[in-house]
């Protein structure tokens, strides 16, 4: 029994030297108060052959000049469906200028989202928002009260969604992981791709972007509730049946907003989130 617990406490002490190492390996330090020492988050991507740089740049000068063209019409209609289309210039323009494109795969994936962005601009020139009527994958866009910025949000809408009746769906919020080079462009390319983890019966599923990888956090946290309502001005969305979810970041994210606004969800599910809710 005592070789036993010698044996234990051995192990104990060797795990706790380990980890200490581990942590003065990778905590903060005094370098990293340093500029030229700390690590660009996010981190500074490919350079885009010229070729790639003119066409899409030539491209967003062109959705700009549709934009324009748009703000100028006088009608209801077009300010509120306007962000549609400006997130697309507004990621494209920002995250080329930036440097954060980061494979020629990402860079195939902004000319998707620029023709997208185009798509939409000029559909609405004519008087048109196909978008809006949409199931599946939809990527919908606000004004933020925050900056006056636009932001970005994903949509799963259920293809039994039928846009002239008046039955409520069940809505869940699902927050992403960590992701430092999941910028604007590539979000709203997931977005338009990819479906969620899950996908539960007759129920919206919710991606907000939450202003970059801050775990849905201060201007995250209002993006959250700012296209909560977006969603819900536009959709019939059960105010009773909403719920929030998210894993890893986004479980982190998910433990916030539940404690935070208890009275808004149903259900809440983290998952292999921290705790700390600022």
């Amino acid at each position: 029994m005592q070789k036993l617990q010698c044996s234990s406490l051995l192990f104990a002490i060797t795990l706790s030297l380990f980890c200490s190492l581990m942590s003065s390996v990778r905590a903060d330090g005094p370098q990293d108060n340093l500029p030229e020492e700390v690590r660009a988050v996010p981190p500074v991507g490919i350079t885009l052959s010229e070729q790639d740089h003119q066409e899409l740049t030539t491209g967003i000068d062109q959705l700009d000049e549709m934009i324009e063209q748009l703000r100028k019409r006088k009608d209801a209609r077009t300010p509120a469906l306007l962000p549609d289309i400006e997130i697309f210039a507004r990621a494209l323009r920002q995250n080329i200028e930036h440097s954060e494109l980061y494979s020629d795969n990402e860079v195939k994936a902004a000319k998707s989202v620029l023709a997208e962005g185009k798509r939409r601009a000029e559909a609405l020139l004519e008087g048109d928002a196909p978008w809006t009527t949409q199931t599946g994958l939809v990527v919908r866009g606000y004004r933020s009260r925050i900056d006056n910025t636009v932001q970005p949000y994903g949509l799963e809408i259920p293809h039994n969604y039928s846009f002239g009746h008046n039955d409520k769906f069940r809505l869940d919020l699902w927050f992403h992981g960590r992701g430092e080079k999941v910028l604007e462009t590539s979000f709203i390319n997931q977005r338009m791709n990819r479906r969620g983890q899950y996908q539960p019966a007759n129920t919206f599923i919710l991606h907000p972007y939450g202003r970059y990888s801050n775990a849905f956090k201060f201007a995250g946290e209002v993006d959250v509730l700012e296209a909560l309502e977006h969603a819900r001005q536009n959709y019939r969305i059960d105010e009773h049946r909403i719920a929030v979810r998210g894993f890893s970041m986004g479980g982190a994210g998910c433990w916030q907003m539940a404690v935070h606004y208890p009275d808004l969800f149903f259900a809440a599910n983290p998952g292999a989130g921290f705790a700390e809710t600022p």
